[in-house]
């Protein structure tokens, strides 16, 4: 059965449609934002990558929209937006965070800058700013994730990479549940309900009462549970 037509796997993409409309910016694009700019060694150094970074409303060449008339494909993180940033659109968003990462930001911060851009299509500034992160912390698990994710936003080929690359993340960080819900994330937008669903039930085994252990119980209930016999 086709993906258009298999009530599953239409049910998973209105699930995530639906939740992307509701909480504005597709789930929670944010970071924790704990360290002030300019606070630190991690502040110091200018990355590269900043000339990567322009105009968040000016599409970049190369950016593939998502499927379904979903959002973009884009990093989904665990907690909220940061107040100075909430209850602006994306692009908003966006344009203040980049003006104060070229002015020296945190390695958070650059995620979350990527994580926005990804949300508005710009697939490439997005990947500027992970590369930038990494500078700044190399390893830095979230940047990875979101360099993987705009792979996975150019097409099929991009998309196999991506799964890939969150599998190799996944068995290196098995505590992590950004990692474990990405995978979902990514499984969803490829329209594969039972790899979504493993990886959300390992982000709820992982801390059920964490924002995205509450966010992945919501898609497993909205999807049905086939142990319980109920068929979404």
């Amino acid at each position: 059965m086709s993906a258009a037509r298999s009530p599953r796997l239409r049910r998973i993409l209105v699930v995530l449609g639906i939740w992307a409309a509701l909480t504005g910016v597709a789930i929670a694009w944010a970071v924790a934002l704990d360290d002030p700019v300019g606070a630190g060694s991690r502040d110091e150094a200018q990355p590269a990558a900043v000339g990567q970074i322009a105009d968040p409303g000016v599409a970049g060449a190369g950016d593939v929209s998502a499927p379904e008339g979903l959002p973009p494909l884009a990093l989904v993180v665990d907690t909220p937006m940061p107040a100075d940033l909430a209850g602006l659109d994306a692009r908003e968003a966006a344009v203040r965070l980049r003006d104060r990462v070229l002015a020296g930001g945190t390695a958070d911060e650059w995620v979350l800058l990527g994580s926005l851009l990804q949300q508005l299509d710009r697939g490439p500034m997005a990947a500027g700013a992970y590369r930038a992160a990494l500078d700044l912390e190399a390893g830095d698990v979230a940047a990875q994730v979101g360099l993987a994710l705009v792979d996975g936003a150019t097409g099929a080929q991009g998309a196999e990479r991506a799964a890939a690359e969150l599998h190799r993340l996944a068995s290196a960080h098995p505590r992590s549940q950004l990692v474990a819900f990405n995978q979902g994330w990514l499984a969803a937008y490829r329209r594969q309900v039972a790899p979504a669903r493993e990886a959300w039930r390992r982000t709820v085994a992982l801390d059920r009462g964490a924002p995205l252990g509450r966010t992945a119980s919501s898609l497993l209930e909205a999807l049905g549970n086939a142990s319980a016999g109920r068929n979404p």
